[in-house]
């Protein structure tokens, strides 16, 4: 028992055969012309201590299902980047309406933060004095739906990069074989 070879190393392979030569090995390939493959393995056989042992591998590789998890992740990234940034301009529009004091340093990081995305944009409107502090910015609102219209072109460009292969044409071969 102590040098026997463990059944679940490829080592073992070998030596199954010669003690079992009944060993039953069924294969299955499917090939597609959309793009997709598909094989699967069973193998079955006695093991030298007389248990029944039934091996079965599949593998499914899908070329449209990679483009699709490619678009997805596009996409979660692109909608990250635009919440975080509509986070960023939405507090700097309710601090200048709220009128808060330019003095803290938590403001004024957030206005030098938001400043390089709302620059484009000063000057479109006049943003209005409500007060003595407070500040109506059409410009922080204007990025930010010029950034979410950005961030949705760059979602449809790649729904478009990323599409599916789908050539309206599919064939299947399927070859099978049992060596005894």
């Amino acid at each position: 028992m102590i040098n026997q070879p463990d059944p679940r190393t490829d080592h073992y392979a070998p030596s199954r055969e010669a003690v079992n030569p009944g060993v039953a090995d069924a294969s299955v390939r499917t090939n597609t012309t959309g793009g997709s493959y598909a094989e699967s393995r069973q193998t079955h056989y006695v093991d030298p201590t007389g248990n029944q042992v039934e091996n079965v591998v599949q593998v499914y590789q899908d070329t449209n299902l990679r483009r699709a998890n490619r678009r997805t992740w596009v996409a979660k990234v692109v909608y990250f980047v635009l919440s975080v940034l509509e986070v960023i301009l939405a507090l700097r529009f309710f601090f200048r309406l709220l009128g808060a004091s330019q003095d803290s340093g938590f403001t004024q990081f957030l206005y030098n933060l938001s400043h390089v995305f709302v620059a484009p944009f000063n000057g479109i409107f006049h943003d209005q004095a409500l007060g003595s502090s407070s500040v109506f910015e059409f410009s922080t609102l204007v990025s930010m739906l010029i950034f979410a219209l950005l961030a949705w072109g760059l979602v449809a460009l790649s729904r478009v990069v990323f599409a599916s292969n789908d050539s309206g044409r599919q064939q299947a071969m399927t070859t099978r074989s049992r060596q005894p």
